[in-house]
């Protein structure tokens, strides 16, 4: 593979903001993708969010039956301003900047493999989504839509820190719940308010109790606003959760729960108003997982790479896939760590390893008709 023009275009994608929340930025990055593309694959963008999240799917040939499919997201968690204050460098093996392990290597890594097996008798579609760190909303309905008639799918997230690669995630649901009560001076007239504080608070407590780390199953509030001042009775409150779990069994707890409490309220008057912003399902190891896993196990054994199997917390779009039986594994990307921070870092030295990797279990599947 051509390691300087891999190195040059990471550079130049890292020093893009692209962060799920910046259009003109994610927008950039996958018209690069395209122009990378465009003249040996059929290409189609979705302009999800009217425009704003696009989603960049592109085949080797004409087919709604997916052989083999790879995933990639163009976005980072970072805001509007970022590159500028901290720019793509590389030192020794290391590199760093905005997204360079989450997940720009791996986007660049995915296609590497892909141009590999383009002229094959098989179908691969790439999908390339720019809001993975805001749950895919938008893009969710892309995925599964390409998803729903593919056998495999590998996706190019980030290995961990210490190599290894994810078969399992857990899945995940989030919420945002307002509470909407009246004002009234908290002195003179504290009766004629209806303190929507008071109702949110109830609900972070009873909620939180669906938390039991002895079964896996997490549930945090993370955000919480409401009121003016403390002589208010305060007329609006609002909070945001999530909840993982390996069993989709929680996700109905929750809502369950969230019924119970609104059509119980503590604080009479109060109106509450549910949205869920985000859901991902489990990805649990299927029988095509378990046999695509056996496949990396057999190259890296014969490749003298050493790296285990994890069940991780986080989630990927890989979870929208495995629901529908496709056999997915996940992190095959390069190695680094510190993601979502300003300590991000790349190995670079894994960057070719990792895709020979790939590209040796992808052989493996065609000579064995696997695909």
């Amino acid at each position: 593979m051509d390691m300087k023009k891999y190195l040059a275009d990471l550079e130049k994608l890292v020093n893009i903001d692209c962060g799920s929340n910046v259009p003109e930025g994610v927008q950039e990055v996958t018209e690069f993708f395209k122009k990378e593309l465009e003249n040996d694959w059929l290409l189609k963008v979705y302009p999800q969010n009217d425009g704003k999240n696009p989603v960049l799917v592109a085949k080797n040939r004409d087919s709604e039956d997916i052989d083999l499919m790879f995933l990639g997201h163009n976005d980072t968690v970072f805001p509007k301003g970022t590159v500028p204050a901290w720019s793509y460098k590389l030192e020794g093996n290391i590199a760093t900047g905005a997204g360079v392990y989450d997940m720009k290597s791996g986007v660049l890594s995915m296609i590497e493999v892909a141009k590999e097996f383009k002229d094959e008798d098989i179908t691969i579609a790439l999908v390339m989504n720019t809001d993975e760190e805001i749950s895919s909303r938008y893009s969710r309905p892309v995925i599964e839509e390409v998803g729903k008639n593919a056998k495999y799918a590998m996706v190019f997230e980030p290995a961990r820190k210490n190599g290894n690669a994810v078969i399992e995630r857990k899945g995940l649901v989030k919420y945002k719940v307002e509470f909407f009560g009246k004002s009234s001076h908290a002195g003179n007239y504290p009766q004629e308010g209806i303190n929507a504080i008071l109702e949110a608070s109830r609900w972070v407590t009873e909620i939180s109790k669906l938390h039991n780390w002895d079964i896996k199953n997490s549930l945090n509030v993370g955000l919480i606003e409401g009121g003016s001042g403390v002589n208010i009775v305060p007329d609006y409150a609002c909070i945001k959760f999530e909840g993982r779990s390996h069993q989709v069994e929680f996700f109905e707890t929750i809502r369950k729960t969230m019924e119970e409490l609104k059509a119980n309220p503590l604080v009479e008057g109060i109106k509450v108003e549910l949205e869920e912003i985000g859901y991902r399902p489990p990805l649990v190891l299927n029988d095509k997982s378990a046999t695509l896993r056996d496949l990396f196990d057999e190259s890296k054994a014969e490749m003298g790479i050493k790296y285990d199997w994890e069940v991780a917390g986080g989630c990927s779009d890989g979870n929208f896939l495995g629901v529908l039986g496709v056999g997915v594994v996940d992190a095959v990307g390069p190695v680094g760590g510190e993601a979502h921070s300003k300590n991000e870092y790349l190995d670079i030295s894994t960057i070719e390893e990792r895709i020979d990797l790939a590209k040796a279990v992808v052989r493996k599947m065609i000579d064995r008709k696997i695909i």
